[in-house]
């Protein structure tokens, strides 16, 4: 199939899309789920490619996941007579959503700021996070009753860890986390 031909199923003749008059009634809304589920995943990672500056990825996941959507978009409108087709669509959205959450936490790519404020020394935060091969900087913090602000560059698929270990080594520690854009020199793990 070329392009073209591509093209001309989808677009169909006379403002119907071909596709979905071919499909059997019981199967358009598993299509139309499908479809919305896998579109919405694919936005997701595209976010993550856009804030990443991978422009690229970003192109092809925004290409793809819009052609997805205007093929589910079409489906559901020539499912309307029985409803199933705009639960199928909500249905798989929210998948999607799910979905593509999931998957960027599994990839969890490039690296966190911990910030850990400890109410008395961090030394014992900054020896736990040393002994799991993280640097990690004291900075007294002014405040009544003093304490101290650890910082911590980690890769962000070690953020929950790390604050595992911090909670075990300290347990009145707040934790704060942040994704960090760019990082030059430092402490590199």
């Amino acid at each position: 199939m070329t392009i073209l031909d591509l093209g001309a199923l989808l677009a169909g003749i006379g403002g119907s899309v071909p596709i979905w008059e071919a499909l059997p009634a019981g199967i358009v809304p598993w299509a139309i789920y499908l479809l919305r589920a896998t579109d919405l995943t694919l936005s997701t990672l595209r976010m993550l490619a856009v804030v990443r500056g991978r422009r690229l990825l970003a192109w092809v996941l925004g290409f793809t996941g819009s052609l997805l959507f205007v093929t589910a978009i079409a489906g559901v409108l020539t499912a309307l007579a029985t409803g199933w087709g705009l639960l199928a669509y909500a249905a798989g959205y929210a998948t999607g959503a799910l979905v593509g959450m999931t998957i960027e936490a599994q990839l969890a790519p490039g690296r966190s700021l911990l910030r850990i404020f400890t109410p008395g020394s961090g030394e014992a935060v900054g020896e736990a996070l040393r002994a799991a091969g993280m640097g990690a900087t004291r900075i007294a913090a002014r405040q009544p009753g003093g304490g101290e602000l650890v910082l911590c560059y980690a890769p962000r698929r070690e953020a929950a860890r790390l604050g595992d270990l911090v909670i075990a080594a300290e347990p009145a520690a707040t934790i704060t986390s942040e994704n960090v854009r760019s990082l030059h020199g430092g402490w590199l793990t």
